[in-house]
């Protein structure tokens, strides 16, 4: 699966957003960012809000991001039912795991996701069940020492679109800190090692910033298509600037 040219893919800079409500997360995405992730791991999005979420995308020029709770196969679907342009499968350990989130994400012949798109309901058109595969992203998630230990087999996995680094959870199960995971400059670093896998299989490699001084450190690590800010920092900094 590969990204359309300006959006969650390479050089694509994003938003993260764990609690903004559905009309804020819709003018994020006409704010000029490439991509909107709504977060339904740690967020507080549900089913419900998903979809609203979705039928407000209309005309919005950034793609719609979903960190899907979990690879449970029908949350991975109804995602892309709903009409996101990738989903981020979370706590991907081993290429089985990866293998698993690509047939949810993908129509046969490559996987099993079962046909039933949501999007006509509200007035969009249907897309073609014989290219969406290769129009949607499946990227999986490198956040722990397991996922890094198989890092180079898990990239090979055919389907998986992008690795998409959760620095703080990889930070914890290595021991470190984020800010230890960015110095770390030694010739086995967890970084080089993801891009390096990265490279190897012609996946791209993504991360999790979360600030933009946060996000030009790992842009300076080869890693270039980065949650820039979230929704929190967002409405913090603008509430700072307008105080000052």
């Amino acid at each position: 699966m590969t990204s359309t040219p300006a959006g969650f893919g390479p050089g694509g800079r994003g938003v993260w957003c764990s609690d903004a409500s559905p009309g804020t997360v819709r003018r994020l995405g006409q704010a000029g960012f490439d991509w909107v992730c709504l977060d339904m791991q740690h967020g507080t999005y549900g089913r419900a809000e998903l979809l609203e979420v979705a039928r407000l995308w209309h005309g919005t020029p950034a793609d719609l991001v979903v960190r899907v709770p979990s690879a449970e196969f029908t949350g991975i679907g109804l995602a892309l039912d709903a009409g996101a342009a990738a989903v981020v499968v979370p706590q991907v350990d081993s290429p089985e795991q990866a293998r698993a989130a690509v047939e949810a994400a993908s129509y046969p012949p490559l996987g099993r996701r079962s046909a039933g798109q949501l999007t006509p309901t509200w007035g969009e058109p249907a897309t073609d069940l014989g290219t969406t595969n290769d129009q949607v992203v499946c990227a999986v998630m490198i956040e722990s020492a397991a996922a890094l230990d198989r890092v180079e087999e898990i990239a090979a996995v055919e389907g998986v679109g992008l690795l998409f680094i959760g620095p703080n959870d990889l930070a914890l199960t290595l021991g470190s800190t984020v800010d230890g995971l960015l110095d770390d400059r030694t010739a086995d670093s967890a970084l080089d090692r993801i891009t390096a896998a990265g490279r190897a299989a012609g996946v791209p490699v993504g991360a999790y910033g979360g600030d933009p001084a946060t996000a030009a450190r790992f842009a300076a690590r080869g890693i270039d298509c980065l949650a820039v800010a979230t929704d929190l920092w967002v409405t913090a900094t603008g509430a700072a600037q307008a105080l000052r």
